[in-house]
């Protein structure tokens, strides 16, 4: 099309690891939001991007089967849940086939199971942290699709019952905060009805927020502590840290602001499947790199000989060094450091282990392939919430004499197009 306001019939044949469905005209892709595998629409190109184009819905002709009325009230303007109109089932096919179509195209891997998708444990009301965002006024809520700009909020669907009714609460927080805020979580605890908030600041705490904030708990019972934390700061009112279960019989500490797994049911689906993958033993030592507050690290230990546990984050290494003492692990060594750095300060001291366990971030373990493989380790399992990343490193990792045995999907993120993956990964 060359005039941006003229508009295109177009068929969506499938949904794209992103925001959009695809269709396409005269051979060429046109990526279109909101739209659903089966719709039929008319649309308008917004963008033109060389080899594909990106378009805007102007009519639905011919609603798809999978289509349904989204319950979210922000749907169109709020960009969090962009598959919420699509069938649960069809959204679980397109993550699935989002993972095996990177792995082929990115990392050119044949000969493994990919295993059926595994679901959420539930579609709404998973998440036991939603981070919002704070502007001007102060407003605080999501951003607007391809936009910095915020909707503000009043609920939110896919927030755990705990986490939801907070959000007034908060607002009341953040406007009264001297402070430069530009984000707050709303974390609720896995024990009952226990919920933190962590704000994120710019710059120092204004001096004024300390009686702030303990007049806001004093006003506020429902809600169990408070945080500030930025590049240099932090303080805490209240009880700043939350319990988490990873498994049944295992209990973890930790601070509101440190990372934890957003889904709790699919969480703990995770780490089931991790601990089944891995037959983890008395003779095993093993690796874990990016290991956080301890998440995967925990449960490995008590079936291990033992865990050799990196991560950068300092305060997640405190908490998993806790954490670990409480529930009477002895058996983990913690290494706070840059993971690459310390991968290869265990190659050159020779170290080995029979298992490695990593789950990086969305990035990535870029370039850790040749140290990973100088470590003996058999088997390595990767956690990894990037298919493309995920196909990369595998990618690597089979020059490096391994290959992929076998891959899971998982959906933490319902209503979204993110996934999260386990794959297994053998020495040849």
């Amino acid at each position: 099309m060359d005039n941006a306001t003229d508009t295109l019939r177009l068929k969506i044949d499938a949904l794209a690891y992103g925001p959009y469905g695809i269709g396409r005209h005269n051979g060429r892709v046109i990526m279109v939001p909101l739209t659903v595998p089966g719709d039929e629409i008319e649309a308008a190109i917004v963008e033109d991007k060389g080899n594909y184009a990106v378009g805007e819905m102007r009519a639905l002709v011919a609603p798809s089967p999978a289509r349904r009325e989204p319950p979210c009230p922000y749907i169109g303007s709020c960009g969090g849940c962009p598959w919420q109109m699509v069938q649960y089932e069809t959204q679980l096919q397109a993550k699935e086939t989002s993972v095996a179509d990177a792995l082929r195209r990115i990392g050119k891997i044949e000969n493994y199971e990919m295993l059926p998708i595994l679901a959420s444990p539930q579609e709404y009301r998973y998440r036991r942290r939603i981070r919002l965002h704070a502007g001007p006024g102060p407003r605080l809520g999501y951003h607007r699709l391809f936009s910095h700009r915020i909707v503000e909020v009043a609920s939110c669907l896919i927030a755990t019952e705990g986490a939801d009714r907070r959000i007034d609460a908060t607002r009341a927080w953040v406007e009264r905060l001297a402070s430069h805020l530009v984000e707050v979580e709303i974390v609720e605890s896995d024990e009952p009805d226990a919920v933190v908030l962590a704000g994120k600041i710019d710059g120092t705490i204004a001096a004024e927020d300390d009686a702030v904030s303990k007049n806001f708990l004093d006003e506020h019972r429902d809600v169990a502590g408070l945080v500030l934390f930025g590049k240099n700061c932090r303080r805490s009112w209240g009880r700043s840290t939350l319990i988490v279960e990873p498994e049944d019989g295992l209990k973890m500490e930790v601070d509101a602001e440190v990372f934890t797994q957003v889904n709790r049911e699919g969480n703990r689906r995770l780490v089931r499947e991790l601990i089944q993958w891995g037959a983890f033993a008395p003779s095993d030592r093993v690796l874990e790199l990016y290991s956080g507050a301890g998440n995967f690290t925990l449960p490995v230990a008590r079936r291990a000989g033992a865990v050799v546990a990196v991560e950068g984050d300092a305060r997640a290494v405190e908490n998993g060094k806790n954490n670990g003492i409480k529930n009477d692990l002895q058996n983990i060594r913690w290494i706070q450091s840059h993971v690459p750095q310390a991968a290869r300060r265990l190659r050159e001291a020779g170290e080995k282990f029979t298992k490695i366990v990593l789950d990086p971030p969305r990035s990535g373990a870029k370039g850790l392939e040749r140290d990973l493989a100088a470590l003996g380790a058999d088997k390595m399992f990767y956690v990894s919430c990037n298919p493309a990343t995920l196909a990369r490193d595998l990618a690597a990792l089979g020059g490096n004499g391994y290959g992929v045995k076998r891959v899971r999907p998982l959906d933490l993120f319902p209503h979204t197009f993110h996934v999260e993956a386990l794959a297994e990964i053998v020495r040849k």
